[in-house]
């Protein structure tokens, strides 16, 4: 199984958790969100996912799922990313998020597992227009 954290500005995961309840009926346990506040000093964050890592590494290694490339939850967590089995995918958006809470707990190679998540956030982008045939 394959740890889930969600590190995002503010509370975009909680709404995104919302969204997982609302689509699934539950939210599940063995996941972590940490919302990234304006004033909360960097030791206060790398504390809380540091303390998330070690209680979501059940030995095959833990996915974190940001919003925004570049952006202070992305920038903090990429500070933190020193062991193998640690992988930070971002661009979080709602495909991303159902394949990963579809699936943690049937990978056990975080990378596969990632790279899975990745395609479903891709392929979850679509351009529509009034040109289009639906």
């Amino acid at each position: 199984m394959i740890g889930l954290m969600i590190v995002t500005h503010e509370t975009v995961g909680q709404a995104n958790l919302q969204l997982i309840e609302h689509i699934f009926g539950s939210i599940p346990e063995k996941i972590a969100v940490v919302g990234v506040r304006s004033d909360d000093s960097v030791e206060q964050i790398h504390a809380e996912v540091v303390k998330n890592l070690s209680m979501l590494n059940y030995g095959s290694g833990v996915l974190i799922l940001t919003d925004i490339f570049g952006a202070t939850p992305c920038n903090l967590v990429r500070q933190l990313l020193r062991q193998d089995n640690i992988i930070l995918l971002t661009g979080l958006n709602a495909p991303m998020l159902i394949k990963a809470l579809q699936n943690f707990t049937k990978y056990d190679d975080v990378r596969q597992f990632a790279d899975a998540v990745k395609t479903a956030a891709i392929a979850g982008i679509m351009t529509i227009s009034n040109q289009d045939e639906l």
